[in-house]
């Protein structure tokens, strides 16, 4: 991998609804956002991590997407988070 700065990023959802609907939060998007940063930094790959309150897709939740590409990944879970690295690393590739 390059150690040039990427134009890539992983916008990730930090929403957290205080009613009974889904939000990313709720969902265990915390513990996934944690997981996917020792991953990029463990493959030291030059992409950041940039939390955001909303995304939009609450019910769809935890919710990461890749930007620009914008490929969205929704119901995120430890299996998600290594196909969200094989697409990071293709993407910087290209």
């Amino acid at each position: 991998m390059t150690a040039s700065v990427s134009p890539l990023r992983l916008v990730v959802c930090i929403n957290e609804r205080l009613t009974d609907q889904r939000s990313c939060v709720g969902s265990g998007n915390l513990e996934y956002i944690a997981e996917i940063k020792k991953m990029i930094q463990a493959e030291n790959l030059p992409i950041p991590v940039i939390e955001r309150e909303c995304l939009g897709k609450c019910g769809f939740g935890p919710i990461m997407r890749i930007a620009p590409s914008g490929e969205i990944f929704t119901e995120v879970n430890s299996d998600t988070l290594k196909e969200i690295m094989v697409e990071l690393k293709r993407l910087l590739l290209k």
